[in-house]
């Protein structure tokens, strides 16, 4: 029997209708089947931390272009120019917890009450676990995983009064295979998966809040200030992304009203399964994982005698 497109031929079975139903029941359920169709974005106050360059700083851009509000919190301005006054520029230590709540205070005073928060920042000491000091772990931990829950329970519980609202974190690839030298960094994004999953039950059943949209996006190496150089992989499994690619992404998934959980490349979605795997094939992956090239310095430094970002 001839091979039919969109069957597979020895069982004849339709893959792509299958795919089809797949990727709808993952997409309604994520979202509690319920579509929300109160996003106004000449409206919508955006907060998007690590917004003044990289992956940030592409969604800053693109939202502000459209006419969208939008608040930068970081620690270092901008690296752009923005023009037409929908950019609003907040110096922030998101290591440090009394910067947080100052910032969030003054964020509601000043611009209103977010109806979206992209917790993107991160930073990464490129540290052994045997060679880093206290300090690189606990401002890695801090900035990466405390940071986004503590601007999370700022900002969310107007979201949830409003049924309305969007936190979208970025987590990446080595949450589900660590490299060596990035331990502590790998931890934090490993905890944001946890935060993304938890968050959405907690809207849904704890606060009947099922229109308050969350989304992650599972990334591969980016090219920004946080990793330079190669990766050493095949660029089709591991590509170092382009900025704007991810930038894009998340705008096109904030813009769509629905919460998405996002691998890029596409293939990465297969390593979410990977705990499943035999240890001897976790192994094999983890081990590919040595040959990396990548320079994990960034651009963060540390003031010795207070422990804080400069």
């Amino acid at each position: 029997m001839a091979a039919i497109k969109g069957t597979w031929p020895r069982e004849g079975l339709y893959i792509d209708p299958i795919l089809w139903v797949n990727d709808y029941l993952s997409a309604k359920s994520r979202n509690n089947w319920i579509v929300d169709n109160d996003w106004k974005w000449h409206k919508e106050i955006v907060v998007v931390t690590g917004g003044s360059g990289g992956i940030g700083g592409s969604v800053v851009q693109r939202l502000a272009a459209d006419g969208v509000r939008v608040v930068v919190v970081d620690i270092i301005p901008p690296t752009y120019r923005f023009d037409n006054g929908r950019v609003t520029y907040h110096k922030c230590d998101l290591s440090d917890e009394k910067d947080i709540k100052a910032v969030c205070e003054a964020i509601r005073s000043e611009v209103g009450d977010p109806s979206v928060l992209v917790n993107n920042a991160g930073l990464s000491r490129g540290k052994l676990i045997a060679e880093g000091s206290y300090v690189d772990n606990s401002i890695t931990l801090r900035t990466n995983l405390l940071a986004p829950f503590l601007l999370t329970k700022e900002f969310v519980p107007m979201m949830i009064k409003k049924n309305h609202g969007h936190i979208f974190s970025i987590s990446s690839l080595s949450a589900f295979v660590p490299p060596a030298g990035l331990a502590d960094y790998s931890a934090s994004k490993a905890g944001l998966v946890a935060f993304h999953e938890a968050l959405g039950l907690e809207l849904k059943y704890n606060h009947s809040a099922p229109k308050v949209r969350t989304s992650l996006a599972v990334l591969s190496f980016t090219r920004t200030p946080l990793f330079r150089g190669e990766t050493n992989q095949s660029k089709f499994v591991m590509p170092l992304l382009h900025v704007d690619t991810v930038g894009d992404a998340i705008v096109d998934t904030l813009y769509s009203g629905c919460g998405r959980t996002i691998y890029m490349p596409g293939i990465f979605g297969y390593f979410a399964s990977l705990r499943g795997a035999p240890e001897w094939f976790q192994n094999i992956i983890r081990r590919a994982s040595q040959s990396l090239k990548v320079d994990f310095k960034g651009r963060q430094k540390i003031d010795p005698t207070t422990g804080k970002l400069i």
